[in-house]
């Protein structure tokens, strides 16, 4: 897998989606639409600097889309300091564990308090397959 760049990132208002309980992590294709996954990351393994990548994450908390609908229900990646990662390319289960684990060995090393929910995201820039990640931190 190609390196990449962590930085810190402010999100100053919430992106919101269209809960979708029916979406399937881990899978993309070119016609799909924006997504949104939050997970929660195993307690045993949510401030450790080697977890164990086969029980990282723990449950899917929610899923949804950005496509517009009549659905009462909404989901949220709330405003908040976040770890952020943007690759160009659309990864499978093992390359986002092993990104989100980088990125907490990043946020352990610069001594960050980290939450236990990470958030991927899926969507399409110019035609091409994006595959965000956001580990939230409070802010000292």
């Amino acid at each position: 897998m190609k390196s990449f760049n962590i930085i810190r990132l402010n999100l100053y208002a919430p992106l919101i989606y269209r809960k979708d309980n029916n979406l399937m992590p881990f899978e993309m294709s070119a016609d799909s639409e924006e997504r949104l996954f939050c997970f929660t990351i195993s307690p045993d393994h949510c401030q450790s600097i080697e977890p164990d990548d086969g029980r990282y994450l723990g449950d899917l908390l929610f899923s949804g889309t950005s496509v517009p609908g009549s659905s009462p229900e909404e989901c949220e990646l709330s405003s908040g300091t976040y770890l952020f990662v943007q690759i160009k390319n659309i990864l499978n289960r093992n390359d986002v564990i092993r990104t989100a684990v980088e990125t907490q060995k990043y946020g352990l090393g610069e001594e960050l308090d980290l939450k236990s929910r990470f958030y991927l995201r899926y969507l399409f820039e110019e035609g091409k397959p994006i595959t965000q990640f956001f580990r939230p931190y409070i802010a000292a």
